[in-house]
């Protein structure tokens, strides 16, 4: 599937693409989304859908329906253009999605990230993403010029739409865009695309070593309660350390990003000294006298609170609820101490205290009886319905970022990450 908006980009992959395909066997979805934010898009789709037409190629329009937000209507239109691109995708049959981002994309995206002193960020746009666990976003022109892209279109006779937001001052992007205008454009973008380059590999790396560090010295030692060896306070490798220890802080926490690296990297150098006990996005942080650290779920209302049981749900960053089945009044929510205690088992000698605590924010899902006000548990509803997700990459899973989504999707008893849709994008 190819999303093609009618601009020069997408247009430039879509003709590409079909060249390549023609030659090699295979078929094309093109999917334009219309964001309803314009009156002139619906015209651009239409212009999109003729080329599609006379090239034979299959082609549908997405409307983005419902009520636009007032505000932060940019990432909005993005959110709801991902979404609606993976619904197609699945509806399709397909688990790839291909979009137009190009060189002059990333070197923006890189520019903007440097603006914010994104560290990790700074690697730019991944080759392919993964989507909500199911659909990767391929971004297989991010080596073309836009120049380029709109030369080969001219000699092929094909015209293209600028769309006018990309000329609005107010957005982040198109203030990058105009800075790096101008006749040293070349040059600064080729810079750029070199500094992200050295970062991707750096955060490749940095990432494996996380991942091996995650698989060597964390375990899941009871419903919801990772421990860490206390070798895990003295390895070598402090960067790969330092990430592992974010990663596993927003995975028990379920948080969608990474927490602050300075105040994980103070956390960590805690873990060789005396007992202790801290938070930090939402995971209680136990280290023991022996050097034996514990990491469970904080318990604090409003995160771990009651919510209705509908297949596809996301119930505290943490676990997605599966399969259909359940009545309209089921609905999930954190186990409590109550039925913690008496489900508790000794596993592994970890202290009875952190078993219970992680296991009352663990998730039940259960009916509640509106007849007789009563309540009653599912059978094998936990197992059955939920599964635990890889957080921080629930939603965007940069295909940097592989490795240590593995090991972590391994030690937390999550689904299989699947392989990428190209061997180039293991190493990303």
């Amino acid at each position: 599937m190819v999303a093609v908006s009618g601009g020069s980009d997408s247009l430039s992959l879509l003709i590409l693409l079909d060249a390549y395909l023609r030659a090699t066997g295979g078929e094309i979805l093109a999917v334009t989304v219309d964001h309803g934010l314009r009156p002139q898009a619906a015209d651009e789709a239409a212009m999109v859908a003729r080329l599609c037409a006379q090239r034979g190629i299959r082609h549908r329009t997405i409307r983005w329906e419902g009520e636009k937000p007032a505000t932060g209507v940019s990432a909005a239109s993005r959110e709801a253009r991902y979404r609606l691109l993976a619904e197609a995708a699945v509806e399709a049959g397909t688990s790839v999605v291909m979009t137009g981002h190009t060189m002059n994309d990333q070197a923006e995206t890189i520019a903007m990230r440097r603006e914010r002193g994104d560290g990790r960020g700074l690697a730019g746009m991944a080759p392919a993403t993964l989507y909500d666990g199911k659909v990767w976003i391929v971004r297989p022109l991010l080596g073309w010029r836009r120049s380029d892209l709109r030369a080969f279109l001219a000699e092929a006779g094909v015209s293209w739409v600028d769309d006018p937001s990309n000329e609005m001052a107010q957005y982040e992007r198109v203030a990058a865009r105009r800075a790096l205008a101008g006749p040293e454009e070349d040059e600064i973008v080729a810079a750029l695309i070199e500094q992200g380059r050295l970062a991707a590999e750096d955060r490749v790396a940095t990432g494996e070593h996380a991942g091996e560090i995650i698989a060597r010295y964390a375990s899941l030692v009871s419903p919801g309660l990772v421990r860490l060896d206390p070798a895990f306070a003295q390895v070598n490798d402090r960067p790969g350390a330092r990430l592992a220890l974010r990663i596993l802080l927003a995975a028990v926490g379920g948080r969608e990003h990474l927490p602050d690296a300075a105040r994980a990297r103070k956390l960590y150098e805690r873990l060789e000294g005396a007992a202790f006990r801290g938070t930090l996005g939402g995971t209680v942080v136990d280290l023991r006298k022996s050097g034996t650290a514990y990491l469970h779920r904080e318990m604090r209302a409003g995160w771990t609170g009651a919510m209705p049981a509908a297949a596809g749900g996301v119930w505290d960053g943490r676990y997605r609820i599966s399969g259909g089945g359940l009545p309209e009044n089921a609905v999930v929510e954190a186990l409590g101490g109550t039925l913690a205690a008496a489900r508790v088992r000794d596993r592994n000698g970890a202290p009875q205290a952190l078993m219970r605590a992680a296991m009352a924010a663990e998730p039940l899902v259960h009916v509640r009886h509106a007849e007789s006000g009563g309540e009653g548990s599912g059978q094998g509803g936990l197992p059955e319905r939920l599964r635990r997700l890889p957080a921080p990459w629930i939603r965007f899973l940069p295909s940097f970022d592989l490795a240590p989504a593995r090991a972590l999707a391994e030690l937390l008893d999550g689904d299989r990450i699947p392989e990428p849709p190209l061997r180039s994008h293991i190493a990303a």
